[in-house]
């Protein structure tokens, strides 16, 4: 039997090592394609705050280049830290949310826009602000014009909410508390939108204490 012939790949597998100076480093999130960039964040490094090491980026790269550059570091006054989420794009505007920071501080949490064009960030929401929420872990998804997402915890029982985001009303909503029964508790994950149902999981809770599967209707 003739033996296989494999070729040897020209193609480099790591197209950028993070933690070379400023450009950030623990990328939890994945990345998104806008017009052939890259886009993603790191949910620490990028300079200055959050004990020395920086609240997290939002970077671009350059898959024709290899060039990666980071458009925006947190941690700057009240735009958020600790980026956990990926991003989407609406329209060629970025949005995303921070695990904490904003206005009412650390552990907390933000949604936030970006304009690569301009390199403006601009915070949304801050949570916080009695039972909206906290630490949104997961990122949000546009449905109509509105903006949804989850906080890990907060809310009327601590343990985490459903929430929309009216974007030009400029008005946040909890849709659902989690923590009342067996509904579920702490939700990390991105939800999804099926013919306007929203789906998604919660890490913990449910009838036997380990997650569950939940839909609601917004």
């Amino acid at each position: 039997m003739a033996r296989a012939r494999y070729s040897r790949s020209t193609h480099r597998p790591v197209l950028h090592s993070f933690g070379s100076g400023t450009d950030g480093w623990a990328p939890y999130a994945g990345l998104i394609n806008v017009k052939g960039t890259l886009y993603g964040t790191t949910g620490v490094g990028g300079g200055s705050g959050c004990d020395g090491g920086g609240c997290g980026t939002v970077f671009s790269f350059n898959p024709k280049t290899g060039h990666e550059k980071v458009l925006h570091s947190f941690g700057k006054g009240t735009d958020g830290s600790y980026v956990l989420a990926g991003l989407i794009d609406v329209g060629g505007t970025l949005y995303g949310t921070t695990a904490s920071g904003g206005i009412y501080g650390e552990g907390y949490g933000t949604v936030f826009s970006f304009d690569p064009k301009t390199r403006a960030e601009e915070v949304l929401h801050s949570f916080g602000n009695g039972s909206d929420g906290q630490s949104p872990f997961a990122g949000v998804i546009d449905v109509g014009g509105k903006l949804y997402g989850t906080t890990w915890n907060g809310g009327v029982y601590g343990y985490g909410t459903v929430y929309s985001l009216d974007l030009k009303a400029d008005t946040e909503k909890v849709l659902h508390s989690f923590g009342n029964g067996t509904d579920g508790k702490s939700p990390t994950a991105d939800l999804i939108d099926v013919k306007g149902t929203l789906y998604s999981t919660t890490a913990a809770g449910g009838t036997y204490g380990d997650g569950t599967l939940f839909s609601i209707v917004p």
